[in-house]
Protein backbone atom coordinates (compact mmCIF):
# COMPACT_ATOMS: atom_id res chain seq x y z
CA UNK A 1 0.00 0.00 0.00
CA UNK A 2 2.99 2.11 0.67
CA UNK A 3 4.19 1.14 -3.11
CA UNK A 4 0.86 1.90 -4.03
CA UNK A 5 0.93 5.75 -3.03
CA UNK A 6 4.55 6.23 -3.70
CA UNK A 7 3.71 5.32 -7.79
CA UNK A 8 -0.18 6.32 -8.07
CA UNK A 9 -0.38 2.70 -9.24
CA UNK A 10 -2.49 0.01 -7.64
CA UNK A 11 -0.18 -2.74 -6.07
CA UNK A 12 -2.63 -6.19 -6.58
CA UNK A 13 -1.63 -9.68 -4.88
CA UNK A 14 -2.53 -12.61 -7.53
CA UNK A 15 -3.84 -15.73 -5.38
CA UNK A 16 -4.67 -19.47 -6.47
CA UNK A 17 -7.97 -18.98 -4.33
CA UNK A 18 -10.79 -16.63 -3.51
CA UNK A 19 -9.96 -17.43 0.00
CA UNK A 20 -6.77 -16.17 -0.48
CA UNK A 21 -8.10 -12.64 -2.14
CA UNK A 22 -10.33 -12.23 1.04
CA UNK A 23 -7.18 -13.23 3.08
CA UNK A 24 -5.53 -10.04 1.90
CA UNK A 25 -8.23 -7.57 1.26
CA UNK A 26 -9.08 -8.05 4.84
CA UNK A 27 -6.03 -6.68 6.19
CA UNK A 28 -5.82 -3.74 3.27
CA UNK A 29 -9.58 -2.55 4.05
CA UNK A 30 -8.00 -2.42 8.01
CA UNK A 31 -5.34 -0.13 6.99
CA UNK A 32 -7.60 1.74 4.86
CA UNK A 33 -9.75 2.65 8.00
CA UNK A 34 -12.64 0.03 7.34
CA UNK A 35 -13.23 -1.55 10.10
CA UNK A 36 -15.29 -4.90 10.60
CA UNK A 37 -18.31 -3.43 12.10
CA UNK A 38 -18.08 -1.05 8.41
CA UNK A 39 -17.90 -4.46 6.71
CA UNK A 40 -21.21 -5.23 8.15
CA UNK A 41 -22.90 -2.47 7.03
CA UNK A 42 -21.58 -1.97 3.77
CA UNK A 43 -23.48 -2.99 0.76
CA UNK A 44 -23.60 -6.24 -0.90
CA UNK A 45 -20.59 -6.76 -4.31
CA UNK A 46 -20.94 -8.68 -7.67
CA UNK A 47 -21.41 -12.73 -6.48
CA UNK A 48 -20.02 -13.39 -9.36
CA UNK A 49 -16.40 -12.55 -8.16
CA UNK A 50 -16.74 -14.87 -5.21
CA UNK A 51 -15.98 -12.21 -2.98
CA UNK A 52 -18.15 -12.24 0.44
CA UNK A 53 -17.08 -8.68 1.61
CA UNK A 54 -19.66 -6.36 1.53
CA UNK A 55 -18.28 -2.48 -0.23
CA UNK A 56 -17.75 0.13 2.09
CA UNK A 57 -17.55 3.67 -0.01
CA UNK A 58 -15.27 5.36 1.75
CA UNK A 59 -12.80 7.75 -0.43
CA UNK A 60 -9.31 6.26 -1.44
CA UNK A 61 -10.78 2.65 -1.24
CA UNK A 62 -9.97 0.21 -3.98
CA UNK A 63 -12.25 -1.47 -6.07
CA UNK A 64 -12.42 -3.72 -8.94
CA UNK A 65 -15.32 -3.24 -11.38
CA UNK A 66 -17.06 -6.70 -12.40
CA UNK A 67 -19.35 -5.76 -15.17
CA UNK A 68 -19.17 -4.17 -18.96
CA UNK A 69 -21.58 -1.02 -18.04
CA UNK A 70 -20.19 1.59 -19.84
CA UNK A 71 -17.28 0.57 -22.07
CA UNK A 72 -17.13 4.27 -23.65
CA UNK A 73 -15.89 5.49 -20.54
CA UNK A 74 -13.89 2.22 -19.00
CA UNK A 75 -16.48 0.99 -17.13
CA UNK A 76 -15.32 -2.73 -18.05
CA UNK A 77 -14.92 -5.72 -16.29
CA UNK A 78 -11.25 -5.57 -14.57
CA UNK A 79 -11.10 -2.38 -15.01
CA UNK A 80 -9.37 -0.71 -11.01
CA UNK A 81 -10.66 2.40 -9.43
CA UNK A 82 -10.58 4.07 -6.57
CA UNK A 83 -13.66 5.18 -4.45
CA UNK A 84 -13.94 9.23 -5.15
CA UNK A 85 -17.18 10.31 -3.44
CA UNK A 86 -20.07 8.61 -1.77
CA UNK A 87 -23.33 9.82 -2.70
CA UNK A 88 -25.60 7.64 -0.96
CA UNK A 89 -24.22 5.79 1.93
CA UNK A 90 -22.63 2.47 0.42
CA UNK A 91 -25.03 2.03 -2.43
CA UNK A 92 -24.12 5.28 -4.86
CA UNK A 93 -20.55 6.05 -5.09
CA UNK A 94 -18.12 7.72 -7.09
CA UNK A 95 -14.71 6.19 -8.35
CA UNK A 96 -11.77 7.63 -10.66
CA UNK A 97 -10.40 4.88 -12.90
CA UNK A 98 -7.08 3.97 -12.29
CA UNK A 99 -5.88 3.89 -15.82
CA UNK A 100 -7.41 6.79 -17.74
CA UNK A 101 -8.34 8.83 -14.81
CA UNK A 102 -12.24 9.54 -16.07
CA UNK A 103 -14.84 9.32 -13.19
CA UNK A 104 -17.52 6.51 -13.26
CA UNK A 105 -20.40 6.29 -10.82
CA UNK A 106 -21.34 3.10 -8.99
CA UNK A 107 -24.80 2.16 -8.26
CA UNK A 108 -26.48 -0.89 -7.69
CA UNK A 109 -28.03 -3.23 -10.50
CA UNK A 110 -30.31 -6.24 -10.41
CA UNK A 111 -29.61 -9.60 -11.77
CA UNK A 112 -31.12 -12.86 -11.75
CA UNK A 113 -32.85 -11.93 -8.70
CA UNK A 114 -29.85 -9.88 -6.58
CA UNK A 115 -28.86 -6.72 -5.99
CA UNK A 116 -25.29 -5.52 -6.11
CA UNK A 117 -22.62 -3.16 -6.64
CA UNK A 118 -21.05 -4.12 -9.83
CA UNK A 119 -17.33 -4.29 -8.24
CA UNK A 120 -15.73 -6.01 -5.65
CA UNK A 121 -12.20 -4.49 -3.55
CA UNK A 122 -9.35 -4.05 -5.58
CA UNK A 123 -6.18 -4.96 -3.77
CA UNK A 124 -6.41 -9.03 -4.75
CA UNK A 125 -7.40 -11.04 -7.18
CA UNK A 126 -7.01 -14.58 -8.66
CA UNK A 127 -4.66 -15.64 -10.98
CA UNK A 128 -7.49 -16.62 -13.44
CA UNK A 129 -9.40 -13.70 -13.26
CA UNK A 130 -6.09 -11.35 -13.81
CA UNK A 131 -5.78 -12.74 -17.33
CA UNK A 132 -5.45 -10.04 -19.80
CA UNK A 133 -4.35 -7.55 -17.21
CA UNK A 134 -1.65 -5.69 -17.33
CA UNK A 135 -0.34 -4.17 -13.56
CA UNK A 136 2.05 -2.11 -12.48
CA UNK A 137 3.14 -3.95 -9.57
CA UNK A 138 1.96 -6.40 -7.14
CA UNK A 139 2.22 -9.73 -5.22
CA UNK A 140 2.16 -13.45 -6.33
CA UNK A 141 0.50 -15.67 -3.10
CA UNK A 142 0.19 -18.97 -3.75
CA UNK A 143 -1.66 -19.77 -0.99
CA UNK A 144 -3.01 -23.15 -2.00
CA UNK A 145 -0.65 -24.80 1.06
CA UNK A 146 -0.66 -28.38 -0.04
CA UNK A 147 -2.01 -28.64 -3.91
CA UNK A 148 -0.27 -27.62 -6.64
CA UNK A 149 -1.89 -24.88 -8.71
CA UNK A 150 -2.19 -26.03 -12.84
CA UNK A 151 0.58 -26.50 -14.87
CA UNK A 152 1.11 -22.65 -16.56
CA UNK A 153 -0.29 -21.03 -13.73
CA UNK A 154 2.68 -19.45 -12.36
CA UNK A 155 3.47 -18.42 -15.58
CA UNK A 156 0.42 -16.37 -16.19
CA UNK A 157 0.28 -14.66 -13.26
CA UNK A 158 4.24 -13.61 -13.54
CA UNK A 159 3.50 -11.68 -17.33
CA UNK A 160 0.57 -9.86 -15.76
CA UNK A 161 3.46 -7.40 -14.37
CA UNK A 162 4.91 -5.09 -16.94
CA UNK A 163 8.77 -5.34 -15.44
CA UNK A 164 10.55 -8.00 -13.61
CA UNK A 165 10.76 -5.68 -10.56
CA UNK A 166 7.55 -4.99 -10.32
CA UNK A 167 6.88 -8.76 -9.60
CA UNK A 168 7.27 -9.64 -6.28
CA UNK A 169 6.88 -13.23 -4.52
CA UNK A 170 5.24 -13.82 -1.04
CA UNK A 171 6.70 -17.38 0.47
CA UNK A 172 8.56 -19.76 -0.84
CA UNK A 173 10.19 -20.23 -4.35
CA UNK A 174 8.58 -23.89 -4.70
CA UNK A 175 9.23 -25.18 -7.87
CA UNK A 176 6.60 -27.45 -8.06
CA UNK A 177 4.26 -24.06 -8.24
CA UNK A 178 6.17 -22.92 -11.78
CA UNK A 179 5.16 -25.99 -13.44
CA UNK A 180 5.63 -25.44 -17.13
CA UNK A 181 3.02 -25.71 -19.70
CA UNK A 182 2.87 -29.69 -21.48
CA UNK A 183 3.53 -32.96 -20.62
CA UNK A 184 4.84 -34.18 -17.20
CA UNK A 185 8.99 -34.93 -17.04
CA UNK A 186 10.89 -37.37 -15.64
CA UNK A 187 11.60 -36.29 -12.24
CA UNK A 188 9.87 -33.43 -12.26
CA UNK A 189 8.19 -32.25 -8.34
CA UNK A 190 5.01 -32.11 -8.61
CA UNK A 191 3.68 -32.42 -4.72
CA UNK A 192 4.10 -29.46 -2.34
CA UNK A 193 6.16 -30.83 0.18
CA UNK A 194 10.06 -30.18 1.23
CA UNK A 195 11.67 -31.51 -1.62
CA UNK A 196 9.52 -28.87 -4.18
CA UNK A 197 11.63 -26.18 -2.22
CA UNK A 198 14.50 -24.70 -4.29
CA UNK A 199 16.58 -23.35 -1.31
CA UNK A 200 16.50 -24.09 2.67
CA UNK A 201 13.65 -25.30 4.49
CA UNK A 202 12.22 -21.81 5.85
CA UNK A 203 9.51 -23.44 7.45
CA UNK A 204 10.29 -25.72 10.16
CA UNK A 205 7.92 -28.06 11.57
CA UNK A 206 5.11 -25.78 12.14
CA UNK A 207 4.26 -25.85 8.65
CA UNK A 208 3.35 -29.32 8.56
CA UNK A 209 1.47 -29.28 11.95
CA UNK A 210 -0.53 -26.21 10.33
CA UNK A 211 -1.44 -28.35 7.34
CA UNK A 212 -2.78 -30.96 9.61
CA UNK A 213 -5.05 -28.52 10.01
CA UNK A 214 -6.91 -27.79 6.59
CA UNK A 215 -9.52 -29.93 5.13
CA UNK A 216 -9.49 -30.04 1.37
CA UNK A 217 -12.19 -30.05 -1.04
CA UNK A 218 -10.78 -31.77 -4.59
CA UNK A 219 -13.83 -30.32 -6.09
CA UNK A 220 -12.53 -26.84 -6.79
CA UNK A 221 -9.54 -24.46 -6.36
CA UNK A 222 -10.42 -23.32 -3.35
CA UNK A 223 -9.13 -25.27 -0.20
CA UNK A 224 -11.66 -25.33 2.77
CA UNK A 225 -10.11 -24.88 5.90
CA UNK A 226 -11.17 -24.67 9.99
CA UNK A 227 -8.81 -22.13 11.75
CA UNK A 228 -7.44 -23.93 15.28
CA UNK A 229 -5.54 -21.96 17.53
CA UNK A 230 -2.66 -24.34 17.29
CA UNK A 231 -2.73 -23.39 13.42
CA UNK A 232 -2.82 -19.66 14.11
CA UNK A 233 0.27 -20.08 16.46
CA UNK A 234 1.89 -21.92 13.60
CA UNK A 235 1.49 -19.60 11.49
CA UNK A 236 2.71 -16.98 13.72
CA UNK A 237 5.66 -18.88 13.95
CA UNK A 238 6.49 -18.84 10.13
CA UNK A 239 5.83 -15.36 9.91
CA UNK A 240 8.29 -14.39 12.64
Amino acid sequence: MTLADKTGEPFVWLTCTNRGTSEICEPALELAGVSKDDLQSGFFCDPTTKSKLRIVAKPGVYVRLSRNLDKKRGFVNGAIAVIHESLDGNSVFTARLVGSGNLILVHPIRDKGETFLPCCYGYATTIRRAQGADLHHGCIYMDQMKRVASRGYAYVACSRFKSRSGCHLYGSLRVSDFLPVGEPQEGEITERGYLSLDSDDSEGPGFERAMAHRRYDDSDTEPDFQVSEDMMHDFKMIAS
